[in-house]
Order: structure tokens, then sequence, then C-alpha cells
């Protein structure tokens, strides 16, 4: 198994979709604690795996042990298939130390969230809450196995991708090209994550922050530069 996740909006829905291999499935916040996403967990399963019985999916609110727990069961019948899951956020970090602990792979992308604020967020999220979250992932790195930059991803993915296939100890290809169809069903949540849809990796979205005319809080800036990128 396998844990893959990030701030939101930081291009872990590409990487979820890059280490979709052959012989690894990478779920798209399937957040088995949290039976509103049930139809990102079994039912994707289910549809992957027809010849499977898994178990039902939770009906009720699950603690992050025993959402670990279940998810271990799912990787069992999935066998010699490598189950991961991405996810974000606290989520993330809580997913985290369960996988830890038990010494399976843990992997985090990050981004400037100045980019990230460039393109409207949902009505859910805030600059506020993104940052806070941004801070949270970053100030985590010591549960990391390995962590990359989403401008590194689409800029030099060929090495990012050779890192982390170290890191899972597997052969992973990667994707140059694909077909929409080839995007796993919900993975494309909001209108930024169609750009999957376009069948490549794109480096459209780095840097776009500069041009942009937006006005960022100064927290962002100074998130920016706390994790690594400047003025």
């Amino acid at each position: 198994m396998f844990l893959v996740g990030g701030p939101a909006f930081c291009g872990t829905t590409l990487l979820a979709h890059l280490l979709n291999q052959e012989d690894i499935v990478c779920l798209d916040e399937p957040d088995f604690h949290n039976p509103e996403q049930n139809h990102r967990g079994i039912l994707v399963l289910e549809t992957l795996f027809p010849d499977r019985d898994f178990p039902a999916r939770p009906e009720k609110k699950l603690s992050y042990p025993d959402a670990y727990r279940f998810i271990t069961r799912c990787q069992e019948i999935v066998q010699p298939v490598r189950l991961g899951m991405k996810t974000a956020n606290w989520s993330f970090i809580r997913y985290a130390r369960q996988y830890r602990k038990s010494g399976y792979p843990v992997i985090a992308i990050i981004r400037d969230i100045r980019d990230t604020l460039v393109t409207p967020l949902p009505e859910w999220t805030s600059e506020r809450d993104l940052n806070k979250a941004y801070r949270l992932i970053w100030k985590n790195r010591k549960l990391y196995d390995y962590w990359c930059r989403y401008e590194d991803l689409v800029m030099n993915p060929e090495d990012i991708m050779a890192e982390i296939s170290r890191t899972l100890q597997e052969n992973i290809e990667l994707k140059r090209s694909w077909n929409a169809e080839q995007v796993h069903p919900g993975m494309v949540k909001l209108e930024r994550h169609r750009l999957l849809e376009q069948g490549s990796i794109k480096t459209s979205r780095v840097g776009l922050w500069k041009n942009s005319g937006k006005i960022f809080h100064r927290t962002s800036h100074r998130t920016a530069i706390m994790m690594g990128y400047h003025e």
C-alpha cells in the first residue's frame, strides 16, 4: 500500500492519475472514514475488479485507525495489484500517521499557494483555510518518505516519477499522453480538474499568479516564501 497527498489543489489529482498503472491503483480521495465519500472507494474498486468480493461500504463514520484497517482489507482483496490512495489537508496527515506506523510509504506534493488562488475557490473553502492547510502539510514533512513540488512534476516529470518509483520500489511508467476515458471516474471533481481531460501533463499553470493581476493577502505571500517560493 501507499499514500499520496498534500494541500488541496496542489496537483494531487494529477499525481494520483499518473500513479494509476497496470499493477497499481491509486484511489482519489476515497476517505474511507467518511461515508459521504463512499462513491470514491469501494464503488471504484468494484468497477475495476468486478470479479472480487469487497466488504460493504461503511455506512457510518470510521476512526482513522479503523479506516486504515478497512483499506488493508481492500489491499488483501486486490493483490497482487498494489493499492494506493490520495487525499488532502488534515485527512492526509491523519492517514499519513497510520501508514508510517505500519511502514508503508507516504508521498506528498506541494505548490505555490498563489498559483492555486488564481482560480476561484469552491464555496466550501477560502484563502485563509488554504493557508492553514498548506502550512500544515509543510510543517509535517517528517511524515513523508518523499515530497516534491507540483512545478517540478510538470516541468521535469521524468525525474520526479523516477524518484517516486524508487520510493515505492516500483517500475512506474511515465504517462506522456492518455485518453480522457483513462481518467478514473470521479477524478474530475471541479472545473480546475478538467485539465486532466486534455490528455497530457501541462505546464501552463506554473507561475500563474505573477501576471494574474490578483491581490493576495500577505499571509499567502508568507506561506509561499516559507515553502521555498520567491516573491
